[in-house]
């Protein structure tokens, strides 16, 4: 189950609000519109207030930045929270006996952390279309019920943090989609092998440094008597060869055409080059 966050500021600290050092109060959430177009609206949290925090609000968990991964990440609780005309107004304290209490608390007071932000999952939603916009689609979502779990003191820049949280829960699909296609480079490059490249040379190439008719060169001797007979056995060994060549060269085009028909090592550039664009385009 993933938890929404939303984030507020603090508004007032006290040293001693009858319940001793490390209270503050603020909203931890308000009915205006927050810059992901969504309105929680008065009387959302009555029924997990009176359910699941029936004295007055108290005890709802205060976090560390929604950190729940150490019995240290929950340094205080709330004293009260109740909804008003603004919004969620809680009353907490910090448990200043542990370091990370202590801290937070000094943070508050200098002014360094100012935010809070509510870890929750919104139960009843609705569409509301933007009375003022001419397109449909300028609406927004209204949370009409909530089922609060943990309030948080977050830094200011926490609240981009939120963002990026809930972005890389739909960015694995784009991970797992980067690491399939780089096991498949790896397969292709294997199937390739180092030795390939040696295959697609041509086995039978002529020699380049030796000429291809030396007798061709000679001058023809005059055709007299047994010589003639003797004269026509170069004659049928260059036409052999000669025949012989063209075909050899008609093989080669043929077999490299074959051979280009699946050529792994390409295959393997080519989803290189896709990974890579998935990369770059942050398809992640």
């Amino acid at each position: 189950m993933r938890l929404d966050h939303k984030s507020f500021q603090v508004k007032e600290l006290t040293e001693d609000d009858g319940g001793g050092e490390g209270v503050f109060r603020g909203y931890a959430s308000t009915w205006e519109r927050d810059m992901y177009d969504d309105v929680i609206v008065k009387g959302a949290f009555a029924n997990t207030l009176s359910a699941d925090y029936p004295d007055g609000g108290a005890h709802i968990p205060i976090h560390w930045q929604h950190k729940d991964g150490s019995p240290f990440d929950v340094i205080g609780e709330t004293l009260s929270a109740v909804e008003d005309e603004h919004g969620l107004l809680v009353t907490a304290r910090l448990d200043t006996s542990i370091p990370e209490g202590q801290r937070a608390y000094e943070l508050l007071k200098r002014g360094l952390i100012h935010q809070m932000s509510i870890g929750f999952v919104a139960q009843k939603t609705a569409f509301v279309e933007d009375e003022e916009s001419k397109s449909p689609w300028d609406g927004y979502r209204e949370i009409r019920e909530i089922k609060l779990f943990e309030i948080s003191l977050v830094q200011l820049a926490a609240n981009q943090g939120a963002e990026v949280l809930e972005v890389k829960a739909g960015r694995r699909a784009g991970k797992t989609d980067r690491e399939t296609l780089r096991g498949i480079i790896a397969q292709l490059t294997e199937m390739a092998g180092p030795d390939d490249t040696e295959d697609d040379k041509p086995k039978d190439e002529p020699d380049t440094d030796k000429p291809a008719s030396e007798p061709a060169d000679e001058p023809a001797p005059t055709a007299t008597g047994d010589d003639t007979a003797d004269d026509d056995k170069p004659s049928d060994d260059t036409t052999d060869d000669t025949t012989d060549k063209p075909d050899d060269e008609s093989d080669k085009p043929r077999d490299e055409s074959d051979k280009k028909s699946f050529d792994p090592q390409s295959w393997a550039a080519e989803f290189q080059y896709i990974s890579d664009f998935f990369s770059l385009a942050d398809i992640r």
